[in-house]
């Protein structure tokens, strides 16, 4: 007897993007975790420095290319923040909890008041050895989009605030 690919369990699709972002999510821990055991922390944290800010720039490019815009064509920190929550969206888990507040057409900040990540980081002990990599990947969104500019932590969970704050700053010459 043969089964066909089209016999299969049905699971919404907003579950499926769930289970996605999860195993992505865990993937990346087990990633960091297995490089931690064999390289040790310090090669660690640099080498997802790097992969962040290298993936980053692809997660961003997908979106980017999905809505049509172009490398250059943002120029206000609102876009910037529009197509940072909608990169967000497609790829982490509704776990997480942010917001963007913006102060002018260049500056805004992005609050983290839950970061899963973080959270798993205290679980396993390890908030005295990791270093948090969000700023790449802000970076390597930024430089997606074409953006230049400064991304200033405020506040950080692994500097004991209750919540992680980022200052984002464009430069005059995106306008």
């Amino acid at each position: 007897m043969e089964i066909t690919p089209e016999e299969k369990y049905k699971i919404p699709l907003e579950t499926q993007k769930f289970i996605l972002q999860m195993c992505m999510a865990q993937w990346d821990a087990q990633w960091y975790l297995k490089t931690q055991k064999r390289f040790g922390i310090e090669v660690t944290n640099e080498l997802n420095k790097q992969i962040i800010s290298s993936f980053a720039k692809i997660e961003a490019r997908h979106i980017l290319n999905s809505l049509g815009i172009k490398k250059g064509d943002v120029k206000t920190i609102h876009d910037v923040f529009k197509i940072m929550n909608t990169i967000m969206d497609v790829i982490i888990p509704k776990i997480m909890k942010f917001k963007m507040v913006i102060h002018s057409d260049l500056e805004g900040n992005g609050i983290v008041k839950k970061c899963f990540i973080w959270e798993e980081v205290k679980k396993a002990n390890g908030e005295k050895n990791y270093i948090c990599a969000c700023n790449h990947r802000h970076r390597g969104w930024m430089d997606a989009m074409g953006i230049s500019g400064e991304i200033i932590p405020l506040k950080r969970f692994p500097d004991g605030d209750n919540q992680c704050v980022f200052k984002f700053i464009m430069d005059n010459t995106n306008k």
